[in-house]
């Protein structure tokens, strides 16, 4: 029981020490581009872009950070909350509405995906590699949805050589994965 205390609390200081160390390191970096921008252009110009990419990031990161597995969610939650507006501040600052268009339908997706992907790995807490296949099969569909999507957007095929090959690599992993389990789990009946 001592043991455990004692694990729990290296991590959490491992935690806090990392989530420090990141928030430092993106600080440092926001005051990079802003002391750039200030010294090339003279005013606030891209700088204002980066800094609010690295703030959004981080905003994201820290629960994952500070409370490891247990921050996931809370980072889903956050990110599904805060992308809209992000997208809408950042396609104001390029003055780019097609960011903030597509964006916000591709964003959309995305999150349901990552809260699909988040429950098929809780649900199959004991069953990683069963999970990795249900992920890699659903994302066959995520991919075939964006591109039904983008093409309506933006006038571009459906799909072309290059998602068809894509296709066949996720099939290929997921194959791979399947054979692997499958004789993982017969071995493991054997034993």
């Amino acid at each position: 029981m001592k043991k455990e205390k004692r694990k729990n609390e290296n991590s959490i200081i491992k935690n806090k020490t990392i989530s420090i160390l990141v928030t430092s390191l993106l600080f440092i970096a926001i005051l990079v581009c802003i002391i750039c921008d200030l010294a090339i252009l003279g005013k606030l110009t891209w700088s204002i872009i980066t800094t609010s990419s690295i703030m959004f990031a981080w905003l994201i990161l820290i629960p994952i950070m500070t409370l490891g597995k247990k921050g996931i969610s809370i980072s889903l939650a956050i990110l599904s909350v805060i992308v809209i507006p992000y997208l809408y501040i950042l396609s104001i600052l390029i003055k780019e509405n097609m960011i903030f268009t597509i964006g916000i339908a591709m964003s959309i997706i995305a999150i349901i995906y990552a809260w699909c992907i988040f429950w098929i790995f809780k649900l199959l807490q004991k069953r990683k590699n069963k999970a990795m296949i249900i992920t890699l099969l659903l994302s066959i569909p995520v991919y075939l949805i964006i591109n039904i999507i983008l093409s309506k957007m933006i006038l571009e095929p459906i799909i072309d050589i290059w998602d068809i090959l894509s296709i066949i690599i996720i099939i290929i992993f997921a194959s791979i994965l399947f054979i692997y389990d499958y004789i993982k789990n017969k071995n493991e009946k054997n034993m």
